[in-house]
């Protein structure tokens, strides 16, 4: 057996082990699509989350027809509230209440001076 004999051995094994990996790749792939089917309304939805505590958190999840508002500790989950609007639309306030919120927490121009005064340790006008 000469080198050119064992190299062609050693890429037709390599070629073959490809062929192979890629076959298994595609039909694990295939195989969790046809798995999972087509979505149903019987998944539970995470919307929101907002942290209240260390470990507490105010938590918005969509069942069905249904928003549910859970309260999330470490130890248990409470239902505080439950209504049957669509997820979109508590979303949409959802995000319209974070965007109020970011804008109460942007400090003003003036305070961005005062800030940056004493940053500086320059002395501030008042």
């Amino acid at each position: 057996m000469n080198l050119a004999s064992a190299l062609l051995e050693l890429l037709t094994v390599a070629v073959a082990l490809a062929i192979v990996l890629g076959l298994a790749f595609f039909s694990l792939k295939l195989l969790k699509r046809l798995q999972a089917g087509a979505p149903s309304d019987d998944q539970i939805r995470y919307l929101r989350a907002l942290p209240v505590g260390q470990r507490e958190r105010l938590t918005l999840v969509a069942y069905r027809d249904e928003v549910f508002l859970l309260g999330v500790t470490a130890g248990q989950i409470t239902v505080l509230d439950r209504r049957t609007r669509t997820a979109e639309e508590l979303a949409a306030e959802a995000t319209a209440a974070e965007l109020a919120r970011r804008r109460a927490a942007q400090p003003s121009m003036a305070m961005r001076q005062l800030i940056g005064k004493t940053l500086a340790r320059e002395r501030p006008d008042f």
